[in-house]
């Protein structure tokens, strides 16, 4: 049977490497996204929708009204797109999709199966978040 120990020098230079790399590649997505705020989500693909129902109130919908798995927790465009096509969707909708592709405002009107996307500018989104979601005075 062969020896696989590792040599007591092979451990901290391992670490080293694995701290160099991982600075490398904060790094290099700060340098290709500068407006943005650091998140893990933007190397992930990951892309999370804030949408609530224009009634006049900011109520953010559960899941179960959107009819998107909750094991999911993300929404992209498309997806979108695809859960609204059938004109099932019965409920007005406004939000905010933010994700890794940048960030875009959603409005839908179910009486005409209207759905707008408008692309938001880089670093905004979570200004425009927050601003959305704020209590009216």
């Amino acid at each position: 049977m062969p020896d696989w120990t590792v040599p007591a020098w092979a451990a901290p230079v391992l670490t080293a490497a694995g701290v160099v790399l991982l600075a490398a590649f904060v790094f290099w997505g700060a340098r290709i996204s500068p407006n943005r705020p650091f998140s893990w989500a933007m190397y992930s693909g990951s892309s999370k929708g804030f949408l609530w129902s224009d009634d006049g109130s900011v109520t953010v919908l559960p899941v179960h009204r959107l009819r998107i798995a909750p094991g999911g927790h993300f929404l992209t465009v498309p997806e979108l797109r695809a859960l609204l096509a059938d004109g099932d969707f019965e409920l007005p909708l406004r939000g905010l999709i933010i994700g890794s592709d940048g960030g875009w405002e959603v409005r839908y009107e179910p009486a005409e199966h209207r759905l707008r996307l408008t692309r938001l500018p880089a670093g905004a989104e979570l200004r425009l978040l927050a601003d959305a979601l704020r209590p009216a005075p």
